[in-house]
């Protein structure tokens, strides 16, 4: 960022795979400790529940996958007037 340079599509890759997989990896220490892992008595389910709300607070998938997508300028377009007339009916 020293160097002027925008960094939003970087960060919004990063931040999207590294939720994916902090998601993927708690999900298995979940699986490992079976219904244990939902309790207080392990700090599992203390990070599951941080990991969820941390995942909803920073951005959803969507978000981030939207503003990668506007960056690469492969966003779907909005749909003219005429072409929604004719989705309606």
């Amino acid at each position: 960022m020293m160097s002027g340079e925008n960094v939003t599509y970087l960060a919004s890759i990063s931040k999207l795979k590294a939720g994916r997989l902090s998601r993927e990896v708690i999900d298995s220490c979940l699986q490992f400790f079976g219904g244990m892992g939902f309790t207080e008595d392990l700090l599992i389910g203390r990070a599951y529940r941080d990991n969820r709300a941390m995942s909803i607070a920073g951005g959803t998938d969507e978000i981030m996958l939207g503003i990668i997508s506007n960056l690469m300028g492969i966003l779907p377009k909005k749909p003219r007037k005429a072409d929604e007339k004719i989705a309606k009916q």
